[in-house]
């Protein structure tokens, strides 16, 4: 890529070492001519429209209140586990749509960046900045391992969403059936692989020194929604995110997957680490209205063969502990890994040429 582009990535605000992480691997891969754009949620969507259509004055303290709450809890979050931030090269960050709209960040080519920026869910009152509606007429539109976090939209979104992806230049995302999905909306899109795996495991290792020293063998169990519990005779370390005290640095996460005996998870991101780092693990599905995220995992699982790791939720804790202990042929895990890492760096490439 010619220096004298300058690319500019659109990431979601979110404070979790996926979310970091894969925006750090992905513009390492870029380079210096590479830039973060954030968008700050709008404290008005700390409420739902039908509230605020009943008692409009009300409810803006409401989300007011809600907004200056999750402020200052994430400002602390930020500030004690998650400094690593600061390795992130900002070019800025949107505090509301209307100003990212009104003076938009000039660039040469805008990566709708990976994650689940398109999870209608997710971004609600800003879909307009992750589908690039900002961005200046002459410049190039890509999206990379973009995630739509369910198989398929909602009408009413998808109706929104169509035109706007007419306008990009180049369209990968992260899961095989949002390929077919969008191919049935008339779309050329590839499935790509998420950024963290553009990069091996050594790169993480150097990046990230741990502080953690663990001598005694260990079950990491990681959890976002789902209550995860193992009730073995090892040493177990819980990091529960919604349970901020649990917290620890990214360096520490990233050190108790490669350390760990084995892994418990409903995470992505630690499911691809423990592909990376080769570490034995089983995989928790979301349920619910989450369901739809399931996806991701049917991507990387059945890419690598390792779809018994997705756990039906009727397993006993001996036929949990059973899966964990099934050996895995990195050998071949890691072949396919570098072809997928490949086919994906050669096409960003070249939809950045």
């Amino acid at each position: 890529m010619s220096e004298v582009q300058k690319t500019c990535t659109v990431i979601l605000d979110m404070l979790n070492y996926g979310a970091f992480l894969q925006t750090y691997a992905l513009q390492q891969f870029l380079g210096k001519s590479n830039y973060i754009l954030s968008l700050a949620t709008p404290w008005r969507s700390h409420v739902g429209t039908k509230g605020r259509r009943k008692l409009p004055f009300f409810w803006r303290l409401v989300a007011l209140r809600r907004y200056l709450r999750r402020y200052f809890r994430n400002y602390n979050v930020r500030k004690k586990y998650f400094n690593e931030i600061n390795m992130l090269n900002f070019i800025c960050k949107y505090s509301s749509v209307r100003e990212a709209m009104k003076n938009p960040v000039q660039a040469d080519i805008y990566i709708a960046g990976s994650d689940q920026i398109w999870n209608p869910s997710l971004i609600n009152e800003m879909e307009n900045i992750y589908f690039l509606q900002f961005v200046q007429p002459t410049a190039k539109r890509i999206s990379y391992a973009a995630s739509l976090g369910m198989q398929k939209w909602p009408e009413e979104f998808e109706q929104k969403a169509l035109p706007w992806l007419k306008n990009f230049h180049a369209i990968s995302v992260r899961e095989e059936s949002s390929v077919e999905y969008l191919h049935s909306l008339g779309l050329n899109a590839v499935c790509t692989c998420d950024p963290t795996i553009l990069h091996k495991a050594d790169f993480y290792r150097k990046k990230f020194n741990s502080r953690i020293s663990e001598s005694d063998n260990y079950i990491f169990i990681y959890k976002i929604r789902v209550n995860i519990q193992f009730f073995g005779n090892n040493k177990t370390i819980v990091v529960n995110f919604k349970n901020k005290k649990s917290l620890v640095s990214i360096n520490e996460w990233l050190s108790l997957i490669d350390n760990a005996e084995f892994v418990l998870t409903d995470s992505f991101h630690c499911v691809v680490f423990c592909i990376l780092f080769h570490k034995q693990f089983a995989v928790f599905q979301n349920k619910g209205k989450e369901e739809g995220m399931n996806e991701r995992f049917a991507t990387i699982l059945g890419k690598t063969n390792l779809e018994y790791r997705l756990l039906q939720d009727t397993e006993s804790e001996s036929e949990i502990f059973k899966i964990v202990k099934t050996p895995i042929d990195w050998e071949r895990v890691d072949a396919i890994l570098d072809e997928w890492r490949n086919y994906s760096k050669n096409w960003l490439m070249e939809a950045i040429k």
